[in-house]
């Protein structure tokens, strides 16, 4: 029986901090273009609702700050991202529903795109400045982060039933159908948010939809250039043979 290729832990952490430092990097320019302008929109309305005395008050960290952080932050975020993809990877990589090395990577992007980024979002959306109420702060991120947590382990759920199931397209169709019913369900047993929204409907709208486009264009640029890192011939890879009963 042929061996299977794995990646040690090294040359994973390498690519997938390349790929996740990258893409923080293309999120971080795509928000400062696309997303800003609607930040400056909610907050200059935000304004104009407030006292007359809060509108004056100084802001703690300028806007020009907030930008600087707002690089800053996501390239902390495609690290820590990175990190988390490579010890996953490296972990269940005998385990991850495709063939080669490209497509395990690419396949357990899609799946934190899914778990960490898209499911989360539909149930609790991103919101511009000016909306929620700030003595709910603490509630509503705890129920955010309870939500991710469940989602990401609803994925290794699915992977394990799929496995149950087989391999080839069995254990993809397996998968995903247990992936799709698991998120139904996380989705209609996680309580909603119940503060009230001021801002225009249109401007909370824009600002979600342009959020989700960052969140997108994060996740697919890790999985692609993580995907093409571990096509890479088999520097740090070694043969991992199956086991068999002695003579």
């Amino acid at each position: 029986m042929a061996g299977v290729r794995e990646i040690s832990l090294g040359a994973v952490l390498r690519y997938a901090l390349v790929a996740g430092l990258a893409a923080g990097l293309v999120a971080a320019v795509f928000h400062l273009v696309i997303t800003e302008p609607v930040i400056d929109q909610a907050i200059t309305l935000e304004e104009s609702l407030s006292s007359a005395e809060a509108a004056h008050e100084e802001a703690i960290v300028s806007r020009d700050g907030q930008r600087i952080g707002l690089v800053v932050g996501f390239l902390l975020y495609g690290l820590t991202w990175g990190l988390i993809v490579a010890l996953v990877y490296h972990a269940a990589q005998r385990w991850l529903p495709a063939s080669s090395a490209a497509m395990k990577g690419l396949a357990l992007a899609l799946a934190g795109y899914w778990a960490l980024a898209l499911l989360p979002f539909l149930k609790y959306p991103a919101n511009p400045p000016g909306v929620g109420d700030p003595e709910t702060i603490a509630q509503r991120q705890m129920l955010y982060l309870l939500f991710l947590a469940a989602s990401a382990v609803s994925v290794g759920v699915a992977v394990t039933v799929g496995r149950l199931a087989g391999r080839g397209p069995a254990n993809w169709v397996v998968t995903l159908g247990t992936l799709a019913a698991l998120g139904v369900a996380l989705y209609l047993a996680a309580p909603a948010y119940s503060d009230p929204i001021r801002m225009p409907m249109q401007l909370v709208a824009d600002f979600r939809m342009r959020s989700l486009a960052g969140l997108s264009l994060f996740w697919i640029v890790l999985g692609l250039i993580l995907a093409l890192l571990l096509r890479q011939p088999a520097t740090g890879q070694r043969l991992s043979r199956p086991h068999t009963a002695p003579a």
